[in-house]
């Protein structure tokens, strides 16, 4: 889904950059209006013209095509190297043959379906008129089909900002997520206890209790947790809870995440206590079965009950366990995903073979980690350690993808934003130099340089307030389609929409104050005197 939005954003801002051309073809038109209507009373033909104005589009295609690919190629040199390494094969991305026929393809397409219409209006000349009064004759259809385009590419440029709008403020609403637990001064790793020394549990409980010993007295380490999970990476196992003096459910509504964890684990992980305890080394093999679970699960089950002291087990053939401790919510499987059940038991009555172990420590990465290996290997020189990473690595990485994709939308914005002032700028520019003999008039008559800047500043705010409603509603209509990529933001979000109108209308405004600004300095007479 990631992958089709950038490519809506792509082909909006390719259907911006096209609607400019047509516009400038049209220009360029009407410039040339005397010049066509010349040829075509010396015998010209319409397809001749019709011809060489295609081509002429072509070639402007071709060039632009070509920009484009070296843009790109440099664009991902740049992508590449720029330390991205979250993103998964980031570094196997690059430009191949299909994609540079691709690129012709599209440029050239481009260049003959949107220069096919200009160099059909520019081929039917009429002729009396523009041998009698030059090339401002017959352009009021020019000019209304160059208003429409830039209403067009306002609306198209209001849709990509938005969007852009949205992701942006989803993407800070996910920074503000609290994970449960702080991320900082916090190494991870993973150990697979997968030897055959290993295959029974009292020696994977041995080899805890020996490794969880022997890094606590590391110089600098402030807590060790031990578990099967790695918090925002996803939950491995998860188990249906059944609950003593109650039905069994069979659906997902029972389903909760399970983890084994050593005493220290929400110490290292800096996750609060609610209701309880944690466990303690007396919750041994043999003790009675004890459980923690989180705060969902609590209220998921016992939303009006107190939990502590309530039996529960996930394996029929084992005896209930009672919940004596209630811990806050921990983000096991990312930032974006709602809170879900967990329960959790301690190592010494359920070891596992895989362990994450999560070191708390304000010592640097790789001083830490040395000391970490280092005693490892002193309880086993052949048992490798793994995944090493800081767990602000390990979020970072969880949203490295949704960063690249927000980076990536919020550059075509800025483009299609660029390419929508350039319109707006070059209608009201065409218009200004079409319209010399009428503002000369107007000034001559009395009309102030405000009066004159207010008309063109309000006919380029037609279009950019027309541009924007049909906008509105596009974005509207395209909403559920950006809604999956969404966190806490509604894809209707009332601020978004208000900011990225102010935002399009302001900078579309600074687009026509320039030629407005020029209008205020024609001269009466010198207008005059050359028409």
């Amino acid at each position: 889904s990631d992958l089709l939005i950038l490519l809506g954003a792509v082909t909006l801002v390719l259907l911006i950059a096209c609607a400019n051309v047509t516009s400038l073809m049209l220009s360029r038109a009407s410039e040339r209006y005397k010049e066509i209507a010349i040829r075509t009373a010396l015998g010209a033909s319409r397809w001749r013209i019709v011809r060489q104005l295609l081509l002429e589009s072509l070639l402007l295609a071709g060039l632009g095509g070509a920009g484009g690919w070296l843009f790109a190629y440099w664009s991902v040199q740049v992508i590449v190297v720029s330390g991205l390494s979250t993103i998964p094969r980031l570094s196997e991305m690059g430009l191949d043959y299909s994609i540079f026929i691709f690129t012709v393809t599209i440029s050239m397409l481009t260049g003959l379906v949107f220069g096919l219409a200009p160099a059909l209006v520019a081929a039917k000349p009429d002729l009396s008129s523009a041998l009698k009064e030059g090339s401002r004759s017959a352009t009021a259809g020019r000019n209304r089909l160059r208003q429409t385009l830039v209403i067009a590419e306002v609306a198209l440029a209001f849709v990509v900002l938005i969007g852009a709008g949205l992701l942006l403020s989803s993407f800070a609403r996910l920074l503000a997520v609290k994970p449960g637990f702080n991320p900082q001064h916090l190494l991870t790793m993973r150990i697979g206890l997968t030897n055959q020394q290993y295959i029974k549990s009292v020696d994977r409980k041995r080899f805890v209790s020996e490794l969880n010993a022997r890094l606590e007295g590391v110089p600098g380490v402030e807590s060790v947790g031990i578990g099967d999970d790695l918090p925002i990476a996803g939950t491995d196992s998860s188990t249906t809870l059944k609950i003593q003096d109650q039905p069994a459910v069979s659906d997902d509504s029972a389903s909760v995440g399970l983890h084994v964890i050593n005493p220290h684990y929400f110490d290292a992980l800096g996750t609060r206590l609610l209701k309880g305890r944690v466990f303690t080394e007396r919750d041994a093999a043999g003790a009675p079965s004890v459980f923690i679970i989180n705060e969902t699960l609590a209220h998921r089950f016992w939303p009006n009950e107190e939990p502590l002291g309530k039996r529960v087990r996930y394996n029929s053939a084992d005896p209930w366990g009672e919940i004596v401790g209630v811990v806050e919510d921990v983000k096991f499987d990312g930032l974006h995903l709602a809170s879900t059940p967990h329960l959790f038991e301690p190592y010494q009555q359920n070891a596992w073979s895989f362990l994450v172990v999560t070191i708390r420590s304000p010592l640097d990465q790789s001083t830490l980690l040395a000391a970490v290996q280092r005693e490892v290997k002193a309880l086993d020189p052949n048992l490798p350690v793994s995944n090493v990473r800081m767990m602000e690595d390990v979020i970072a990485q969880s949203l490295a993808t949704r960063r690249f994709v927000l980076l990536l939308f919020g550059f075509f914005a800025g483009l299609a934003l660029l390419l929508a002032t350039i319109g707006i700028y070059g209608v009201l520019s065409a218009s200004v130099s079409q319209r010399t003999r009428e503002l000369g008039i107007r000034m001559a008559l009395g009309a102030t340089a405000r009066n004159v800047g207010r008309l063109i500043v309000g006919q380029g705010l037609k279009l950019i307030l027309s541009g924007v409603v049909i906008g509105l509603v596009s974005a509207f209509a395209l909403q559920r389609v950006i809604g999956k990529l969404l966190y806490g933001v509604s894809p209707t979000d009332p601020l978004t929409f208000t900011m990225i109108s102010l935002l399009l209308i302001a900078v579309a405004l600074l687009a026509c104050w320039i030629p407005a600004r020029r209008a205020t300095k024609v001269d009466p007479l010198t207008s005059l005197r050359n028409e």
